[in-house]
């Protein structure tokens, strides 16, 4: 289906499931980008909203997916009630930050760069750039 359509359907669900509104601004993609790239976005926002779900009590969410050359990045960023990030919350059994490390290596595994930025009651905003493969040079007639 495509990377925005896929991001589309996530926000919508996330909608209809917990009552917090996505408003979702992507870019239009003329061509489908490396498949581990969409399929690294499309987790890495999954478990930001599942974190948002769990922990923000946020009113809102913007996600933007954008475009560049020769990268693309993806902006999720909430309303809510957000966390010191330099000393993230630890969870009861003595673990922390499983599910933000786990968006980290997602974006590295592709050449990323996820970037976190919270303050407590400021909310928090998730900022993953990936490269894109050089596009392909067509031939013209002058070239030949």
């Amino acid at each position: 289906l495509g990377l925005d359509a896929v991001l589309r359907t996530t926000s919508t669900e996330f909608t209809a499931r917990t009552g917090v509104a996505v408003k979702l601004a992507c870019v239009v993609l003329t061509a489908r980008l490396p498949a581990d790239t969409e399929l690294a976005l499309y987790r890495i926002l999954q478990e930001a909203l599942k974190n948002v779900q769990k922990h923000a009590r946020a009113r809102q969410v913007s996600v933007q997916l954008t475009r560049q050359r020769d990268s693309v990045r993806l902006i999720i960023k909430d309303d809510g009630i957000g966390f010191d990030s330099e000393h993230p919350p630890v969870k009861r059994g003595g673990s922390s930050g499983l599910g933000l490390l786990g968006m980290r290596e997602r974006a590295a595994y592709v050449g990323g760069v996820l970037t976190i930025k919270a303050v407590r009651r400021a909310g928090t905003k998730i900022t993953v750039s990936m490269p894109l493969p050089p596009t392909p040079k067509t031939s013209t007639p002058n070239d030949l």
